[in-house]
């Protein structure tokens, strides 16, 4: 049972409640004060002054002024107007993680919110009752008001439901399960629909898989050294550690690692037998590896620092308040701000997804150093498993590649300076951030795509190259896990099958308990 309070919620935490559906719950430390936050909003909504969002109308209707009676109607209007996403909807697993953030960002007892709506949200989570959240409609200004009103839809019975992929109305749903809609009291509507957790959910998610692919790619590295018979000399520490960027040092350390599992390669680089082999002088002859291995260390080492700072912004906005106004039952006071503006995780999600474009075109290369004959050192051409000519191998699986690499290329402008008033030029500059988040999120399958072709044509290698030969261990589980699903290539045939089951088998847990080093 993971404990909700809006201050210590962990991306591992978001991971496992969103796919492995975790169960959550508010914590009793949380209470007091969403108790006494919402008693302070309560006695303030009985004064005759002028609270945004309380007695107000909302963005550039806050001047007008809303009559005692209809406070409960004004919040309902609230979620009725931005009620109005349009495409794709979230999928469950996302879905659950912008619930969770928002449950987190409420807990925090700065927002307002009865304790019973923030129960209803967990219980809703808890007992697989999703709202149907389009994906179109944030700016990320104001925060996430569009997709945040559908799922406020479903604590309220407006709009629609998924309960065990069954659609229901949101009333029926709440029902099936035990629960009730609820009327919203001033303010709560706002809380609801106030705030970034639209994106912060998505960026929780891509921020985790991020790490993954991390991982995935320093082993497909050290697998693609003992492919090729790459240099280990270029993982040397003393390199690393003269430019000084602690995340590159880590990533050679960890290739250097997995390689080590190979016994000449732990060899070699235990006795730093740099530069041993003899090098060709004839003309042509290459004598440093390309860069797709040379600079493996500096390109998954930028990618791991800026992976950390990624970490560090969207855990920090997952334990944030982001609603407008806040209220500070301590000092009795209710601040309007703009909280709400998602210019942090537009920002690192744009920084992301271009770094794990970079790591799609790594990858992408790595893959044409193993199927192209001229510099593969003696693997078939295009790794073919048959007569080449006859068979083509992998032709078609690298033309796929290539086409994903060129697809996430055009996913690297940012959306992060995009803005566009909006608003009655109220929202006068935006943020963008929930478009910047789901951009990161549409790269993530064609990187696992392209990991996965280039795990096949690794497994592709090894036999070509004689397994005993190339196989140490860390390789020998890539193979293993990898021949358990798409086997060995003997002669032409269709390969479409083979890649969806190796894409599903990296992101799967178990694959990555045998195959990668867990962190602590």
């Amino acid at each position: 049972m993971i404990p909700i309070n809006g201050h210590r919620l962990s991306l591992p935490e978001v991971w496992e409640v969103a796919t492995h559906r975790a169960d959550c719950e508010l914590a009793d430390e949380a209470r007091p004060l969403i108790r006494r936050s919402r008693e302070l909003v309560e006695s303030l909504a009985a004064e005759p002054r002028a609270i945004y969002g309380i007695n107000t109308g909302f963005g550039p209707l806050s001047g007008f002024r809303v009559n005692d009676e209809d406070l409960a109607q004004h919040q309902l209007n609230l979620i009725h107007h931005l009620t109005v996403g349009q495409g794709a909807l979230f999928s469950q697993t996302e879905t659950r993680a912008i619930m969770l953030a928002r449950a987190n960002a409420l807990a925090r007892g700065y927002s307002g919110i009865r304790e019973e709506l923030i129960q209803l949200l967990i219980k809703c989570l808890n007992a697989g009752v999703l709202p149907e959240i389009p994906s179109e409609g944030s700016v990320g200004a104001s925060g996430d008001l569009v997709p945040l009103a559908h799922m406020a839809g479903l604590l309220v019975g407006v709009g629609y439901a998924r309960l065990k992929d069954e659609r229901l109305r949101s009333a029926e749903a709440l029902g099936r399960v035990g629960l009730k809609p609820v009327t919203l009291q001033c303010k709560e509507g706002l809380a609801l629909v106030n705030g970034t957790s639209v994106m912060t959910g998505l960026a929780a998610l891509a921020t985790q898989e991020g790490g993954q692919i991390l991982h995935w790619m320093e082993l497909l590295t050290a697998c693609l050294f003992q492919a090729l018979d790459g240099e280990p000399e270029v993982l040397c520490q003393q390199i690393h550690m003269a430019r000084g960027f602690r995340g590159q040092s880590l990533v050679a350390q960890r290739i250097s690692d997995s390689l080590s599992t190979h016994p000449d390669f732990a060899k070699r680089i235990e006795e730093h037998q740099w530069g041993s082999k003899p090098k060709p002088v004839e003309g042509g002859a290459e004598i440093q590896d390309p860069y797709s291995l040379r600079c493996a260390p500096q390109i998954l080492g930028a990618f791991q620092e800026a992976h950390w700072h990624v970490c560090d912004v969207v855990t920090r906005e997952l334990n944030a308040s982001t609603d407008n106004p806040l209220i500070f039952p301590d000092t009795g006071m209710v601040i309007h701000g703009g909280n709400f503006y998602g210019q942090q995780i537009a920002m690192v999600s744009d920084y992301h997804r271009i770094g794990l474009i970079k790591l799609a075109l790594l990858a992408e290369r790595q893959i044409e150093r193993l199927v192209n004959w001229r510099y593969s050192r003696g693997l078939p051409p295009m790794l073919a498993g048959g007569a080449p000519g006859l068979n083509s191998g992998l032709s078609g699986a690298q033309l796929l590649a290539t086409s994903l690499a060129a697809e996430a290329r055009l996913l690297g402008t940012a959306a992060s300076i995009q803005t566009i008033s909006t608003n009655a030029n109220n929202q006068d500059v935006v943020s963008m951030g929930c478009i910047a988040a789901k951009m990161t999120r549409t790269a993530m399958p064609l990187l696992w795509k392209i990991l996965a072709i280039e795990a096949i044509a690794l497994a592709q290698a090894a036999d070509a190259r004689g397994c005993d030969k190339v196989l140490g261990g860390d390789y020998r589980k890539l193979y293993e896990t990898v021949r358990g699903v798409s086997p060995r290539l003997e002669g032409d045939r269709p390969l479409n099958e083979d890649i969806q089951r190796v894409t599903a088998l990296l992101q799967s847990l178990e694959a990555q308990q045998h195959c990668l080093v867990q962190e602590t």
